[in-house]
C-alpha cells in the first residue's frame, strides 16, 4: 500500500515536472533520446521521494520506540510505588522485632539440618553489598529462610567512601550492621570457600580464618551477591605501591596516608624536591570514584590542610589521569566538560589520553594510549581508580558450570569475572534455578552489559526479595506463582501470574567535585530530565545521598558529620 502510495506521488510529481518544461528554458539536447531525459528525471524524483518515504519512516520508528521506552519506564515507575507500599506493609509487620531484638517469626534453619517437604525454602545470601543488603530488607522471612553469609558484618554506603576517606564524614556514619537492617534474618561471620552445585551446598570457612573449622551450608536458593575487587589491569607495581577505594579500610589507609604524608614533609632537612614529591597525589581513573575523591581532596588540602601547614600547602599538587578522552564517561557531554573545567578550576591537574605503564614506591609511568611519549612522575600517594576483577568464588564458579564457560568464550573473550544470567537473574546452566546472582558479579546473557553501580544492584536485590516473597517457582523456565502462594489473589488482579523479567530503571546519577560543585543527570529509565551542574547540583547531591542512607540513624550520624566538619574542619588525629 506504501509503495503504490509513493508511486502514485511520483508520477504526479512527474507530471507537474513535465508542465513545468512547457513554461521553463529547455536544456540543450545532449543527442540522447528525448525521451530519456524525462524517464531520468522521473527516477530521480521517485529515488527522492522513496528516500524521503523511507528517512520518514526511520524517524516515525525511532519515535515509537522512544515512546514505548517511555511508557514502559512510566510503567516501571508506577509498579515501583506499588512495590513500595508492599515493602511497607512487611516493615510495619516486622516493627515489633526492630522494637524488641527478637524475631517473630521462625529463625533460621540450624547448620547441617536435613531439608523437610513442609519447610520454607533455605536462601543463603553471599556478600553484605548492595544487592544483599537491598534482600535483607525486603525479604519476608515468613515465606522463605534466609541466612546471610559474608566476612564482613556490615552494610557500605559506597557512595560516601571518598567523604570518608578524608573526614568529611566518619565511618561508621556509613555503615549499617546486617542484623540491623532485619533482625528476622540469620547471620554467619565467613567466606565462601567453594559452591558444590549438585549437592546444593556451600562450604563456609568462619572469619578469622582458622579460628573454626569449615562447615557445610545447605540451600535451595543460592544468592551470590560478592561484586568485584579492585583490577591492577595488568600494570606492575599497583598491587604493592597503590591505595584502593573500595571498602572502610581502603578509606582508613587513605586518611592515614595523606596526613602521614603531610607529617613527613614537615619534618626539618627536607629539601624542597622532596616535600613537593611527598605532597603530589596521583589519581588514576576518571570515573565517579576518581573524580569524587579528588574534590574531596581539594577540600581537605583547602579547608583544613592549608590552616594547619601553611608553608606546605603550596606545593601541594592533585593530578587526575584518566585513559578516555573525557571524565564521566557515563554521563552528558555537557557535564563530562563542566567536571573537567570544576576540577581545573581547583588547581587540579587533568590528563587525559593517557595510561599509567609502571608504578614504583616514589614515581609513576605515564604514556599516552598508544605507549608513546612516556614521561615518570615523581609522587608521593597513588590512588588506583581503574579497574575491577571478578572474585576467585565466581571464577570457580565459571569452572564447576560449563554453560557459564561457554557464554564468557562467546560473549566476554573469555572474561570470567562475573556470572552470566537471563532474565530474572537466575545463573545460566545452574540446576532447577538454584543460583542467582546480582550487582557487580553478574551479567545479562546475550543482552547489554549494566552498569557496575550501586543503582543496579539495589535494584536487582528487591526485584529477586519480591520474587522470593510473591513465591514464584523459579525452577520454570519463565517463573510462575506456585499453587497456593498468598499473592495469587492480588497476581491474578495485576495480571502478574508469571513473574516480569528484570527490568533496570535508570533513576540517573550524581558526582561530587569539590568546593560545593557537583554534576546531577536525572532521568527516568532511557528519558534524561534534567542535567544540573554547580551550587545547584551539589545541594542536589547532598539531598539524595541523605534521602538514601539506610536507616534513620545513618541519616541523622551524616547530616551532624558535615555540620561538625563545616564548623569545626576535619578532623587531622591519625589513629
Amino acid at each position: 500500500m506504501y509503495v503504490g502510495f509513493v508511486a502514485a506521488k511520483a508520477q504526479r510529481v512527474h507530471a507537474d515536472s513535465c508542465h513545468a518544461q512547457r513554461v521553463l528554458p529547455v536544456p540543450p539536447h545532449d543527442g540522447r533520446h528525448p525521451g530519456a531525459l524525462s524517464l531520468q528525471g522521473a527516477n530521480i524524483v521517485l529515488v527522492t521521494v522513496l528516500s524521503a518515504g523511507l528517512c520518514k519512516m526511520r524517524k516515525s520508528r525511532r519515535s515509537r520506540v522512544r515512546r514505548k521506552a517511555l511508557t514502559d519506564d512510566i510503567s516501571q515507575a508506577i509498579d515501583e510505588v506499588g512495590n513500595t507500599f508492599e515493602d511497607a506493609v512487611l516493615h510495619l509487620a516486622r516493627l515489633p522485632a526492630f522494637l524488641t531484638g527478637r524475631a517473630e517469626t521462625p529463625g533460621t534453619a540450624e547448620v547441617g539440618d536435613a531439608p523437610a517437604a513442609s519447610e520454607r525454602s533455605r536462601v543463603v545470601v553471599l556478600g553484605t553489598g548492595w544487592a544483599a543488603h537491598a534482600i535483607a530488607k525486603i525479604i519476608d522471612v515468613s515465606k522463605v529462610d534466609v541466612t546471610v553469609v559474608s566476612p564482613r558484618n556490615y552494610f557500605i554506603f559506597t557512595p560516601m567512601l571518598a567523604a570518608a576517606s578524608v573526614g568529611t564524614v566518619e565511618y561508621r556514619s556509613i555503615l549499617e550492621h546486617i542484623r540491623s537492617s532485619n533482625p528476622t534474618i540469620g547471620y554467619l561471620q565467613g567466606a565462601c570457600k567453594s559452591v558444590e552445585v549438585e549437592k546444593k551446598q556451600v562450604l563456609i570457612q568462619p572469619v578469622p580464618e582458622g579460628s573454626e573449622p569449615e562447615f557445610a551450608l545447605p540451600y535451595d536458593v543460592l544468592v551470590v551477591a560478592v561484586g568485584l575487587r579492585p583490577s591492577s589491569l595488568g600494570v606492575p607495581g599497583v598491587d604493592d605501591h597503590c591505595l584502593f577505594l573500595k571498602n572502610i579500610d581502603d578509606a582508613r589507609r587513605l586518611r592515614k596516608r595523606v596526613t602521614l604524608n603531610f607529617e613527613a614533609a614537615d619534618l626539618p632537612g627536607k629539601s624542597e624536591e622532596e616535600r613537593r614529591r611527598l605532597l603530589t597525589f596521583v589519581i588514576v581513573g576518571g570515573g565517579p570514584t576518581g573524580c569524587e575523591f579528588c574534590g574531596e581532596l581539594s577540600d581537605f588540602v583547602r579547608n583544613d590542610l592549608r590552616r594547619f601547614y601553611p608553608k606546605l600547602a603550596p606545593l601541594v599538587r592533585i593530578i587526575l589521569v584518566h585513559r578516555g578522552a573525557t571524565l564521566l564517561p557515563d554521563f552528558g557531554e555537557s557535564l563530562q566538560q563542566a567536571a573537567g573545567e570544576f576540577l581545573e578550576t581547583q588547581g587540579i591537574e587533568v590528563i587525559l589520553k593517557t595510561t599509567v605503564v609502571k608504578v614504583e614506591k616514589k614515581q609513576v609511568h605515564l604514556a599516552q594510549k598508544d605507549g608513546s611519549d612516556e614521561r615518570i612522575m615523581p609522587c608521593g600517594l597513588v590512588v588506583w581508580a581503574a579497574g575491577q576483577i571478578g572474585q576467585d568464588l565466581v571464577r570457580d564458579l565459571h569452572k564447576t558450570i560449563p554453560k557459564q564457560k561457554e557464554l564468557a568464550e562467546s560473549e566476554a573473550r573469555g572474561n570470567d569475572s562475573q556470572l552470566f544470567v537471563d532474565e530474572w537473574m537466575r545463573v545460566c546452566g545452574a540446576p532447577s534455578g538454584s543460583i542467582i546472582a546480582l550487582g557487580d558479579c553478574a551479567r545479562p546473557a546475550g543482552a547489554p552489559q549494566f552498569p557496575n553501580t550501586a543503582q543496579v544492584a539495589a535494584q536487582q536485590g528487591a526485584f529477586v526479595a519480591r520474587l522470593l516473597n510473591r513465591q514464584y517457582d523459579l525452577a520454570q523456565p519463565h517463573p510462575a506463582l506456585r499453587d497456593g502462594a498468598a499473592f495469587m489473589a492480588m497476581a491474578q488482579l495485576t495480571g502478574q501470574t508469571e513473574a516480569k523479567p528484570f527490568r533496570f530503571l535508570d533513576l540517573g546519577r550524581l558526582a561530587y567535585l569539590g568546593q560545593s560543585k557537583a554534576v546531577a543527570e536525572l532521568g527516568v529509565g532511557e528519558t534524561t530530565v534534567s542535567q544540573t551542574k554547580g551550587l545547584a547540583a551539589f545541594v542536589l547531591w547532598r539531598s539524595v545521598y541523605i534521602v538514601k542512607q539506610v536507616s534513620f540513624r545513618n541519616r541523622v550520624l551524616v547530616l551532624f558529620d558535615w555540620v561538625k566538619s563545616r564548623i569545626f574542619g576535619r578532623d587531622l588525629t591519625r589513629i
